[in-house]
Order: C-alpha cells, then structure tokens, then sequence
C-alpha cells in the first residue's frame, strides 16, 4: 500500500508538471502569435511609408528613395520592398540583384505569406495592389522583412523562459517534498511513540505535540490502553487472590492428610501426591501473574529482556533442579511479532515445559532466516519418541504421568501459535539430545 506522504508528493509533483508543461505550450503559443502579429505591424508601416513615398509623373511611376527608411540601403539587410509594375519592377537596393516573384493583385487587394528570399532565408511578405485613376496604371507593391533575425530573438526569449520554468519546476518539487516532509515529521514522531509503545517504554501516547487532526485518534488510542491495562490488571488480581485464596484451604487439607496419613498411609501419599500438584501449578500462576503484571496491552515481546525475565523466573520455580538456561540470540533481533502477554504465556509454557523435563541444560536460539525468525528451545532431557511427537499439542495429553503437569500448556501454545500464524514444530535436538521446540515467525 503506497504511503499517503508518497500518494501526495506524487499527485502535487505530476500537477505541477502538467500545470508547467501547459503553461510553456500556452506562452510558446502566444509569443509565436505575439512575433507574427509585430512583423505584419510592422510590414504594414512600411508599406504605408512606401506608398506615400511613391509618385507618379506624366504618367510614371518612381520611389524617392530618400523618404525611406536607411534599412533599404544595404545589400541583404533583411528588409525588402519592390514595386511591380505592367512593364517595370523597381526594386529597394537591399534585394541587390534578386527579384521576388510576386503575383500581381488587382487594386485593393492584399496578400500575406511566407516565402524563400535572399540567402535562401524564410521571409515574410506583405503585398497590395495599386492604382491611379488619372494614368489608369495598375501595380503592386510588397514589402518582405527576413525572419532568420526575428527567430533568433524569438528561440532567445522563448529558451530564457524555459529555462526559468524548469528552475521553478525544480525548486517548487522540491519545496513540496520538504513541506510535506515538514508536515509529516508529527506522524513521524508518533511511529516513534508507538515503537516505544511496543517496547515498554511509555504507557501512553503524548497528545501536546500531535497534530489537531490526529489528536482525536490518539486520544481514542490512549483511552483503549488504558481500558485494556485495566482489564489486566483486573485479571492478574483476579488470578492473585484465587491463588492466595487456595493457599489456606490447602493448608488445612495438608493438616488432614497428615493425619490420615497415621490411619490410612496409602491414601494420605496419594492426596499428598495431589495436593503437591496443586501447590506448584499456584505457585506457577502466582509467577505467572508477575511477570505479565506490569505489561502494556500494546507492546511487544522484546528480545532479550522478556526472555531472561521467564528464564529467571523458572528458576525459581524449578529452583531443586539447577538448570542452566543458555541464549544464542541474534542481537539485530529486539522485538518478536507477537503481543507481549501472548508471548510471555507461548514462551512461559514452552521454557517450563523445557524446565520440567530438562536434567541440567536448556538452550534458547533466536536467529533470522529466509522465511522469517526462527526461535528454538532446547533440553537435554529424555526427550520424546517419534510417534509420540504429534500427541504433544493434544488438549490434556500427558505422556509422562512421572512429572508434575496438567497435560494443557503445549495445547495453549498451538492456540496461541495458530492465533498469530507461527509455526510450530517438535523434533529431537541434535545439540542436546532431548525435545526441541522450534517457533518460526513468517
């Protein structure tokens, strides 16, 4: 999905082109029109000083050239007239010794076109046909001026403004980047917030710096936190008196079993067995409610803090057995993508399920692969046979009824798995000998 930044620099860029793009086509237009319109002007008043510069006398025709302008004069100038006449052509000296070939016009009559002149130059010209209605002589008389001149100022102009265009076209994109860049900067700051949001390391969104645009959702974001938080914590007190409030009806059994056990000592080891059982799972969730006691409903397990947290918390827990709990972490790697809580009672079940059967040894490794990152649990522990492996995610399967558990934390782990798309597999470890558990984040 394109970004909104990039949609606009875009959409604003690709106007801003064709708004230039016009423009150029539109001044080309009339500079063009503009240029053509000054040469007829001008033609036009050389054809009206021409004529007032010619006479007629006993029935000739002459021009006296001393009423034209000096630009006549030398050879090729680049402005032109020549009269033609039934049986006469009188040409300015600047033709030298070319001829126009001109159509004669009946009197009146006007004529405007291009046509090739002196040096093989594209010229303008202007005709109109005469008359005197004393000697009955008819002619035509053309004025012409060279556009080689005229382009050359008009290829000028336009090129100085092209380039001036395009300078503002590049200036004005980059503007819009860097105004857009400007603008954006609070969103960019609140991605910053929600990473460390993500993180642990606030517990809400600042609202002083937030646009007014986006404040609305930050602050809706903030109170879900909020509520969220306090529906953990609600929960997490919840599970704390629960399991505070069982610790004294247990007493009060274990007082009874030992005194069945001087009746009936069979029985008084079977519900001391139980109520063993009972104890450790308490005292598991008392741990438990703990470690996700203080956590923020929207961060995410972070590498390795979260993972030392469980793994010194277990110890405590299996603290008769001494594991030694090992990490090989990837250090790139400072986040999983999944919800901390979620993580914390995927991983919790996983590292106790490693801690339970373990004999010394639980290795965790956290590496990037090319379908994602891979997180494995290692123990060194009897491990499990092979057609046993897929029985370990069935809801309440115990395969070992030697070890204390309640046969449903490795199914909450495939549900929590399968919640977030993560892949799990069991396998033997080939470092350790025992069970290995791997998680693969795509």
């Amino acid at each position: 999905m394109i970004s909104i930044r990039t949609k606009l620099s875009l959409w604003l860029t690709g106007l801003l082109v064709l708004g230039t793009v016009a423009g150029i086509i539109v001044f080309e237009s009339m500079l063009r029109q503009a240029f053509h319109d000054s040469i007829i002007n001008r033609l036009e008043e050389d054809l009206e000083h021409i004529k007032l510069a010619t006479h007629i006398n006993n029935g000739e025709i002459h021009i006296d050239q001393t009423q034209l302008s000096s630009f006549y004069k030398p050879a090729y100038s680049g402005r032109y007239f020549q009269l033609n006449l039934p049986d006469e052509v009188i040409r300015s000296r600047s033709l030298w010794d070319m001829q126009l070939d001109i159509a004669p016009l009946s009197p009146g009559q006007t004529r405007v076109w291009q046509a090739k002149g002196p040096k093989n130059n594209d010229m303008q010209l202007l005709s109109l046909g005469l008359s005197s209605s004393s000697s009955k002589i008819t002619a035509t008389l053309t004025v012409a001026q060279d556009l080689s001149i005229g382009r050359r100022v008009f290829s000028e102009v336009y090129g100085t403004k092209l380039g001036i265009n395009l300078a503002m076209l590049v200036v004005m994109i980059a503007g819009i980047f860097l105004i857009l860049r400007q603008s954006f900067m609070p969103v960019k700051h609140i991605q910053h917030a929600l990473s460390r949001l993500q993180e642990g390391e606030i517990n809400s969104l600042e609202l002083v710096n937030i646009p007014p645009e986006v404040q609305p959702l930050a602050k809706t974001y903030n109170e879900l936190l909020d509520y969220t938080a306090k529906q953990i914590e609600r929960s997490r007190n919840n599970l704390g008196n629960l399991s505070h409030g069982l610790k004294t009806p247990l007493a009060i059994m274990q007082q009874q079993v030992e005194a069945l056990g001087l009746k009936d000592p069979d029985t008084a080891i079977a519900l001391q067995q139980q109520l063993d059982a009972i104890h450790k799972m308490v005292e598991r969730k008392l741990a438990a409610a703990r470690i996700t006691g203080d956590m923020l409903p929207a961060a995410q397990l972070v590498v390795p803090r979260d993972l030392h947290s469980l793994a010194n918390t277990l110890n405590k827990v299996h603290r008769h057995k001494a594991i030694e709990c090992e990490f090989a972490l990837d250090p790139s790697i400072v986040r999983l993508p999944i919800h901390r809580e979620d993580g914390m009672e995927l991983l919790g079940n996983l590292l106790d399920n490693a801690f339970k059967w373990a004999n010394q040894r639980v290795k965790v490794q956290l590496t990037r692969t090319s379908v994602g990152l891979r997180l494995s649990i290692d123990d060194d522990g009897p491990g499990v046979a092979d057609d046993e492996l897929d029985k370990l995610t069935e809801r309440g399967t115990r395969l070992d009824e030697s070890v204390m558990g309640h046969g449903l934390g490795l199914s909450i782990v495939k549900e929590i798995a399968e919640q977030y798309g993560i892949e799990l597999r069991f396998t033997h470890s080939d470092q350790l000998s025992g069970l290995k558990v791997s998680l693969i984040f795509n």
